[in-house]
């Protein structure tokens, strides 16, 4: 009797630990998961470990949100991986425009990753990210027909508001007059479309 209870303890331990490894691995299937992790590990300032969780994450995920691309961009930068955080950045404005949560700090950090790349251009910076997300939204351009830009909505001005909520006004960086050609428009939304300072 007492072996046979012996023997159901074990089975139900082991069944637990069989359930609660099932369980963890099963809660890692969500792409979530790992760009909550890697956005932890970039607040601690462990960005090649954030980078890891972040690629994990790019692999499973199928719907690209703005705020994945605001911290891969950063984190990238970070990385001093300039070219990435400027296609990356790129996208989180080409998402939510001049009014993002993030877009204050977005067009700052672009300022600065496109700073940097251009003093680093020489040292031939080699983009490894996938970029399945890049070509989604781009569109034939058969027509001549020019596209406002999602950047500035149109108004050649990006506006934001400082922290004492002051409106700060800066010159879209890519548009003319708030217009891209249907060229210059998936350059954008592929992250390859240079600013005007270039």
């Amino acid at each position: 009797m007492r072996q046979y209870f012996l023997s159901a303890v074990l089975i139900i331990v082991f069944s637990q630990t069989g359930f609660g490894q099932e369980r963890e691995s099963y809660l890692f299937q969500d792409p979530r998961r790992y760009i909550d992790t890697a956005v932890n590990f970039m607040n601690e300032e462990k960005y090649v470990e954030a980078d890891q969780y972040f690629m994990t994450a790019l692999d499973k995920i199928t719907v690209l949100s703005a705020d994945f691309c605001y911290y891969f961009g950063k984190n990238s930068y970070f990385l001093n991986n300039y070219a990435q955080s400027i296609d990356w950045l790129s996208k989180y404005l080409e998402l939510k425009g001049s009014q993002g949560q993030y877009s204050e700090e977005v067009i700052a950090l672009l300022d600065k990753a496109e700073a940097a790349f251009r003093k680093n251009r020489s040292t031939g910076e080699i983009i490894e990210a996938n970029t399945k997300f890049f070509y989604l939204n781009t569109i034939s351009c058969d027509t001549h027909q020019n596209i406002v830009c999602p950047v500035c909505k149109g108004d050649d001005v990006i506006t934001t508001i400082d922290q004492l909520g002051e409106r700060i006004f800066k010159a879209c960086p890519y548009s003319t007059n708030g217009m891209l050609t249907c060229e210059q428009y998936n350059q954008l939304i592929q992250g390859r479309l240079k600013s005007k300072k270039n």
